[in-house]
């Protein structure tokens, strides 16, 4: 621009106006190029992953699958101190035991302190209600030791108490 032109001064903002736009332009575009076709279908999340997880096989099955096969100890351990759990919380996922209704493998068991601490380590946040323990006071006033498998040297896994 001429020097004597009244926009001479503002060219600085036709400058910044056109960067602006090309910088619009650009991100429209890598957007396109980038984000897939199904974002936002069904949340702020890309949609076709829905089909996606479907096709994966099924690894739990809860405790109606157990039941198929083991329906005396389903019906025995329904008023056992565990009954609220679902049998995959301290067993493993179904898939590592049992495929189309046949047994592929024993059933893992986790026998594990920190499984039971799980729920059962005294926090401020549980109802007072809710058996809850300090496990080294607790082992140590019950004449344990406290190694991995403390918990069921004297408790029965389904009938804790």
């Amino acid at each position: 621009m001429r020097p004597e032109s009244p926009l001479h001064h503002a060219k600085h903002v036709v400058r910044a106006a056109l960067a602006l736009v090309v910088g619009i332009v650009v991100i429209v575009l890598g957007r396109s190029f980038f984000v897939p076709e199904t974002w936002g279908q069904f949340g702020s999340y890309r949609g076709s992953n829905v089909s996606e997880q479907m096709a994966r096989p099924v690894r739990h099955g809860g405790n109606e699958s157990c039941r198929a096969c083991h329906e005396d100890q389903y019906d025995e351990l329904a008023s056992a101190g565990h009954e609220s759990l679902e049998c995959e919380s301290c067993h493993a996922a179904v898939a590592q035991h049992a495929r189309d209704d046949e047994k592929i493998a024993d059933m893992p068991i986790q026998r594990d302190l920190e499984l039971c601490l799980t729920c059962h380590r005294e926090l401020d946040a549980r109802p007072p209600s809710f058996p809850q323990i300090h496990a080294k006071q607790h082992i140590a006033e019950n004449e344990g030791e406290f190694t991995e498998d403390a918990c069921l040297e004297c408790h029965e896994a389904h009938w804790p108490l």
